[in-house]
């Protein structure tokens, strides 16, 4: 007999009170299908929780604050009741600033809030930190979008018409 679905925002609670550190839990419900494109345009993954929310309509997500502006979503596995993903969301700075960074991607997590934090603090959590160093690493190197040069000055031009 298939296990039912745990409830999303029981498991948020219960999931942020176990991480390391101060964890705080943001329900939200999607009443329709683009209301849920305001926080995944924020995902940092291109794995299969990306996959999974590109390609199914979640009724709801939660989001986990911790400490130092991380973010974590956490939304149900689609055809797998006895589990949840969870990613992190990108720090909401310059797009130039992700440019060559490795992507933290996000995991598989079983229903129980315990194993579940056991699993993020060991796998995803040290990725996320990694990643978010090396976004800040870049924020400090390169400020500013790289620019183009001027294009070359042309002595002449050339107008074709055509016939």
């Amino acid at each position: 007999m298939p296990t039912a679905r745990a409830d999303l925002s029981l498991f948020a609670s219960a999931l942020a009170a176990r991480l390391p550190g101060q964890w705080t839990s943001e329900y939200q419900q999607h009443p329709t299908y683009p209301d849920q494109f305001a926080t995944i345009e924020r995902l940092w993954d291109r794995g299969h929780v990306e996959y999974i929310v590109s390609q199914y309509v979640l009724g709801h997500e939660a989001v986990l604050h911790g400490p130092d502006g991380q973010h974590l979503y956490v939304t149900d596995r689609p055809l797998r009741p006895g589990q949840f993903v969870v990613a992190p969301l990108g720090p909401d700075i310059e797009p130039h600033h992700f440019v060559g960074v490795e992507e933290p991607n996000g995991i598989a997590v079983p229903n129980d809030p315990v194993r579940a934090a056991a699993h993020i603090a060991r796998r995803l959590l040290p990725r996320y930190e990694a990643a978010r160093d090396a976004v800040r690493r870049s924020r400090v190197d390169q400020p500013e979008p790289p620019h183009r040069k001027a294009p070359p000055q042309v002595d002449r031009t050339l107008t074709l018409t055509w016939y």
